[in-house]
């Protein structure tokens, strides 16, 4: 594919900002894309393309300010005199839909039984960590990550440390790779080769007890750092940890029972009830959303399954926020196997995907209570998952192709206005993180999300030549904004934000195209296929090969040949060398077929014959 600066006919028909048209000045955001221009990157101002944008001159500005300033101090004036002595605190005025997107505390840290274990510091295979930055840890996770993925109860940091080492140490590293406490900043980079050494071990080591997969659960949804994306072993942890509670019975656990099982004959504690359920659908949770982004099918589909996790639902307390996400998931696991047919035509996908779409919706009348932006962002990216899969697969220029390229447009959009909103939102004063921490606490599946419904936006709309101006132009700036997010979240160009941004100015590099005749390379990984679509377009523009050749193994030596081998040669071994594997009672074997019982079938006993005799076992 031509890799050119893209000419943008039809795509970019203006090529000023509304902050360089304003201003007067020459504008360099066509060059620039999917970047901001040099002048509002410069000042950080949000670079917007519109062409039905028209400028205000300076005096009418000037005008709406003091007519703004002055509103303002009339209704500042009225309310004293209405008796208000006390202005609004500012943190008390933000937005229902940003307070509602906070994590709420959602476990018990007990600190106090850590004083009594007398120990000032910890080590893992020669690694120190103070006391202080362990706390200090434990109050970070259970506070801002672990009301995104709520199955622990509450956290005794003595019994943790103790009893349940891969969980103390996995909760250390997660918080120090992602939002690192001030007085050890640099302990990920001491840490990690110590835990991935335990990890390996420990991650085989059988049997694996409650507390093992949850670690392995947290290490799926902030998953370690890795190279390139094929190198991300989430996958292979959610299977180990789902067989894990698949033998602990976990997908048994009752609800309404009131006792967990003795498991001392598979060797590990049963755990508290209130921990198995919560576990169960943490392996729901996470194997569904990982497989969605990585097109593959979830791991618990049966309809048994799907029906236990509906009945923990109803019947067990959960927090709001996080038992929504899995009512989403659930629905999309009930509709995932028939989506998932590739022999499905146009009527029947667009069947399933009306029939999906109104179960989501429905969701909110059923559940009116609890809503914020992660769970209308769990909806959304359900959505545009299923309507890229039936896009992908319907023929071009169809009508029902056509409904489903303008929804998902808008589902693309909000997504990323969502994202954009609750990233450029202030922070309250008393939170323990700075801005890109507290972006960095998110889930990777939440920029998994991201990144798709960008990578949607340019290969249908922004790259694509056919569709209207207004659409592609609102792309492109929905594009800029995912681009921007991902490069102030990137600390190296290496890292896994700098290289989603990189990957977005590399397709941007391309020259406008009809996708809709492309074939995807991906076929079968359902909606996640334009995202490996758009990583190998990238790579194939790099001028990197985008196949892996297997390594023919070259020896030095032939096999030796052998002409006439006898029977008993083959295996190096003389008959006489050739030992049965099991000895046999052959006496016992002619008497049970010559019992006169096989009469009864019409087998006469006369007809076994020759009796069994001794042979070579072959």
């Amino acid at each position: 594919m031509a890799s050119s600066a893209p000419s943008w006919p039809g795509v970019r028909p203006v090529k000023t900002c509304t902050e360089c048209k304003q201003s007067k000045l020459r504008c360099d955001s066509k060059d620039r894309f999917p970047n901001p221009c040099s002048r509002c990157q410069a000042r950080n101002l949000a670079c917007t393309v519109d062409p039905s944008f028209r400028r205000t001159p300076a005096r009418k500005r000037l005008e709406a300010m003091s007519r703004e300033l002055r509103e303002l101090r009339d209704q500042r004036l009225s309310d004293t005199r209405a008796g208000s002595t006390t202005s609004p605190d500012p943190d008390t005025t933000r937005s229902q839909d940003s307070t509602a997107s906070a994590p709420r505390h959602s476990v018990a840290v007990l600190i106090d039984d850590f004083e009594l274990m007398g120990l000032e510091s910890f080590e893992l295979r020669g690694v120190i960590v103070s006391k202080l930055t362990v706390i200090e840890s434990f109050r970070i996770f259970t506070s801002i990550f672990h009301p995104h993925l709520p199955i622990l109860g509450p956290v005794s940091l003595k019994t943790v440390y103790r009893s349940h080492t891969f969980l103390f140490w996995t909760i250390i590293i997660i918080v120090s790779q992602r939002s690192p406490v001030p007085s050890d900043e640099a302990l990920f980079t001491r840490l990690h080769e110590p835990y991935t050494q335990m990890l390996r071990v420990d991650a085989l080591s059988a049997p694996i007890p409650l507390q093992k997969i949850q670690a392995l659960l947290f290490l799926c949804m902030w998953p370690l750092p890795v190279m390139h994306q094929r190198d991300d072993p989430s996958w292979l942890y959610c299977g180990i940890a789902i067989n894990a509670a698949l033998y602990m019975g976990l997908h048994k656990s009752n609800a309404k029972s009131g006792t967990t099982p003795s498991l001392y004959t598979v060797g590990v504690a049963s755990g508290s009830l209130h921990e198995r359920l919560n576990t169960w659908l943490g392996c729901f949770f996470v194997s569904t959303s990982l497989g969605m982004h990585l097109g593959l099918p979830p791991m618990v589909n049966t309809p048994s399954d799907l029906a236990n996790i509906r009945t923990i639902l109803s019947e067990h307390t959960i927090p709001r926020e996080f038992s929504l996400r899995v009512r989403v998931l659930l629905i999309l696991a009930s509709f995932t196997s028939v989506l998932a047919h590739n022999s499905n035509d146009g009527v029947v996908d667009s069947s399933v995907t009306q029939l999906l779409d109104g179960e989501l919706d429905t969701l909110k009348i059923t559940f009116p209570d609890g809503w914020t932006s992660l769970a209308d962002l769990t909806i959304l990216v359900v959505k545009l998952h299923v309507y890229t899969l039936v896009i992908t697969r319907a023929r071009s220029g169809t009508g029902s192709r056509e409904i489903l390229l303008k929804l998902g447009l808008g589902t693309a959009l909000r997504i990323i206005h969502l994202a954009n909103a609750w990233f450029n939102d202030r922070q309250d004063k008393g939170e323990m993180v700075t801005l890109i921490q507290r972006e960095k606490t998110l889930p990777k599946d939440y920029y998994r999300g991201l990144a798709f419904a960008t990578i949607f936006l340019l290969r249908h709309f922004s790259l694509n030549n056919s569709g209207n101006a207004e659409e592609h132009q609102l792309a492109a700036n929905h594009v800029i904004m995912a681009h921007t997010m991902f490069k102030t979240l990137a600390t190296h160009p290496r890292d896994e934000y700098g290289r989603v941004a990189n990957l977005f100015e590399t397709l941007c590099k391309q020259t406008p195209t009809h996708f809709d005749d492309t074939k995807s390379r991906h076929p079968d990984r359902m909606g996640a296929s334009i995202v490996l679509d758009a990583i190998t377009t990238a790579r194939e523009m790099r001028g990197f090969p985008i196949e892996l050749q297997e390594e023919v193994v070259e020896t030095t030596e032939g096999l030796p040949v052998h002409e006439n081998l006898g029977q008993g040669d083959i295996f190096g071994a003389t008959h006489q060398e050739l030992i049965e594997p099991w000895p046999s009672d052959l006496a016992f074997a002619n008497e049970f077929w010559g019992d006169t019982s096989w009469d009864v079938f019409n087998i006469p006993t006369v007809t076994v014959t020759p009796q069994f005799q001794p042979g070579h076992g072959l």
